[in-house]
């Protein structure tokens, strides 16, 4: 069972047993969404690779396009995130993934793009 106590400088802990916590962190929007940016770039490079290996590299101009907007978008998932990052009263459970795989998405898309 636990319990809501109002500490003296306002917030709020749960006591439930021997274990107290006094942390109201909630997890950002901009976090979130840097976080399924990241998740999309990633997935949709992995389709654009599949499509380039099933069609043995008859992708062209279209997949090189492709590549490139899924690399901006993935720049603008850094930049975003990092931008958010300075958010003192939210969580960063999802900042910091969300920044890595979107970094992740460039190396691999200039890797995709250079062959």
């Amino acid at each position: 069972m636990s319990r809501r106590r109002r500490r003296r400088d306002g917030r709020e802990g749960i006591l439930s047993g021997n274990s107290l916590s006094f942390t109201n962190k909630r997890v950002s929007k901009n976090a979130l969404f840097t976080f399924w940016l990241g998740i999309g770039c990633l997935l949709g490079l992995v389709i654009l690779v599949l499509i380039a290996v099933v069609t043995k590299g008859g992708l062209k101009l279209a997949g090189g396009a492709a590549g490139c907007i899924i690399i901006v978008l993935a720049l603008f998932g850094v930049l975003w995130g990092l931008a958010s990052y300075d958010e003192a009263r939210t969580s960063q459970n999802f900042k910091i993934p969300g920044i890595c795989l979107n970094i992740i998405v460039i190396f691999l898309g200039i890797t995709f793009i250079m062959l």
